[in-house]
């Protein structure tokens, strides 16, 4: 597998680190301070490297700063371990170059799930390079270049008599492990209650959300569903599916709701010329995690609904009411790993859930400058 450099003063906490990577079949070369670790480092040039901050001497921004300096060296991934008190040490150990960070006490999921990312992101970096050698990098990125319209063009033609949210696609699962969920609702939402009649404010929101299930529809979504003024969305990986990973395309449909959102301004300005109205805008929120979907026969003599729940579920959407300032799409932690390297990390930051004990830690992106 890979070769980890672990540069850690407390004992207990290295012994955990080195358990928990060395059942991932890595090989691990520790030290307990940061200049064994920067003789080890140069001598071995590991895959990757996870440093304490607060070590005698030379301490973890210091080892960081060396590793970023060195010609050889300074594309390892690197990931910093600290404390929730030392939070603030968070945004120096971003601006000097750390690829990801860990709040102690370790959790040893949370470090796998990390280290795994930041190696998945290496080797995808190294393939780049060589398609490119190859002259095949077009190729390669195709793929990658997703854009909402590319995607309308190329499914739409197969797609267009297809019923949208179909009853079939309920029943194929009836519990899915490991899925992404997107929630996206109106920004201001009580502005806008004040400010349009109810018919007003259907019409403006039917436009938004019919596009919004379109988006997700698109970018290959399991289901979809209208939750108050919100859109819930599921992502899955299906055995036939071919396209990218559930987590990569929950992000796209996310980005692709913002473009929609900012064309529904000026379909307002249309409408409403004449309105003090509040700009419009879409917050999205995205969570990971085990979804149970849930069949609803014939409620109140209607047709059958199958409905997501779970914990995954109530999260995404609290995490998305939570979420503060001007970035419309915010992830978890989880989800902002699995798609390492294809979005911009903006802000990190927790989030308090009224069911959990524990607040969120959750992240900002916006898209690419090439998206």
């Amino acid at each position: 597998m890979a070769l980890i450099v672990v540069a850690e003063d407390d004992a207990g906490t290295m012994r955990l680190i080195e358990a928990a990577l060395h059942l991932q079949g890595h090989e691990v070369l520790t030290a307990n301070n940061g200049q064994s670790a920067w003789m080890t480092i140069r001598q071995y040039r590991p895959d990757l490297v996870v440093s304490d901050i607060n070590m005698p001497g030379v301490n973890g921004f210091d080892l960081l700063k060396a590793v970023r300096e060195h010609a050889a060296l300074q594309q390892t991934p690197f990931i910093l371990l600290t404390s929730l008190q030392e939070r603030r040490d968070m945004r120096q150990g971003m601006t000097l170059g750390a690829d990801d960070y860990l709040t102690k006490p370790v959790h040893p999921r949370e470090l796998v799930d990390a280290v795994a990312a930041q190696l998945n992101r290496k080797a995808m970096r190294t393939a780049a390079l060589e398609l490119q050698v190859k002259e095949a990098v077009n190729e390669a990125l195709d793929e990658q270049a997703w854009t909402l319209q590319e995607q309308y063009e190329l499914r739409l033609a197969h797609e267009l008599s297809e019923q949208w949210p179909g009853e079939a696609q309920g029943d194929r699962e009836d519990f899915h492990p490991q899925a992404t969920v997107l929630f996206a609702d109106i920004r201001n939402d009580r502005e806008w209650a004040r400010a349009l009649d109810p018919q007003q404010l259907a019409m403006t929101l039917k436009r938004f959300y019919e596009g919004g299930g379109d988006t997700v529809h698109l970018f290959g979504a399991t289901s979809a569903h209208f939750v108050g003024d919100g859109l819930l969305a599921v992502f899955t990986d299906r055995a036939s599916q071919t396209t990218a990973h559930q987590g990569l395309r929950a992000v796209k449909a996310a980005f692709g709701l913002r473009k929609s959102a900012a064309a529904m301004q000026g379909w307002v300005k249309q409408q409403f010329p004449d309105r003090a109205l509040p700009r419009f805008e879409a917050g999205i929120a995205i969570h990971s995690g085990p979804v149970a979907m849930m069949r609803l026969d014939g409620l109140l003599g209607g047709a059958a609904q199958v409905l997501p729940v779970g914990e995954t579920v109530v999260n995404a959407l609290a995490m998305q009411r939570a979420a503060a300032g001007p970035h419309p799409v915010t992830l978890s932690i989880p989800v902002l790993r699995s798609v390492t390297g294809a979005v911009q990390p903006v802000s990190r930051h927790f989030v308090t859930l009224p069911q959990c004990a524990e607040p969120l830690e959750v992240c900002a992106v916006d898209p690419l400058p090439s998206y």
